[in-house]
């Protein structure tokens, strides 16, 4: 049975965090925390979602991971031979590449200012980026939100949105972001691969 929108958006959620409370889902997904809780458990009943204590869920092994491949194959199938999407993911690739080189930069310069203005441009082009990729990928325009969000957070001072794991910074949404993307075209990471077999 095909995957609603907003139910493959919480059941995605829940594949690229890898375990995820609702209230992590509601930012990522930006539906209401009663339309999340219900898609939760919907996804639970069809064995593709649990609960694992603390208000965390996964994804039960192997059928959430590859109900959650299928969603994407059912989705954008026709998108992985699109040479302008291709040519999307080249450039995002070189983004990445000058991303993770900034973001160590800054890291090991104890956090210098001249490093995060330098990071925080890169994610101002990504953001512009997604925004007309969205045009193509309609939900791609939640990650361009985020990062906007986070990077607001970054630029009052808050730097704990450049690299923190429990708020939805820049790195979390970026990592994010690239596995949605790898999965789109059809190449997850070895994880998901394997949980296909």
């Amino acid at each position: 049975m095909p995957i609603p929108d907003d139910q493959f958006a919480v059941l995605n959620a829940v594949y690229l965090r890898k375990m995820v409370t609702d209230a992590a889902i509601v930012v990522i997904t930006g539906l209401s925390e009663p339309a999340v809780a219900a898609h939760i458990a919907a996804l639970g009943e069809r064995g593709l979602v649990v609960d694992v204590g603390g208000g965390n869920h996964m994804l039960e092994q192997p059928a959430g991971v590859r109900a959650a491949i299928e969603a994407y194959d059912d989705r954008y199938a026709g998108l992985r031979t699109d040479p302008e999407v291709e040519g999307w993911y080249q450039r995002f690739e070189s983004l990445n590449g000058q991303f993770l080189t900034a973001i160590s930069g800054w890291q090991t310069s104890g956090q210098d200012a001249g490093a995060l203005d330098k990071l925080l441009r890169l994610v101002d082009r990504q953001i512009k980026a997604l925004t007309a990729f969205a045009t193509t990928v309609p939900r791609y325009q939640r990650y361009a939100d985020r990062l906007s969000t986070a990077l607001d957070e970054v630029e009052a001072g808050r730097t704990e949105f450049v690299t923190s794991l429990s708020v939805d910074s820049v790195h979390n949404v970026w990592f994010e972001l690239h596995e949605d993307i790898l999965t789109l075209l059809g190449r997850p990471r070895d994880v998901a691969e394997a949980a296909q077999s």
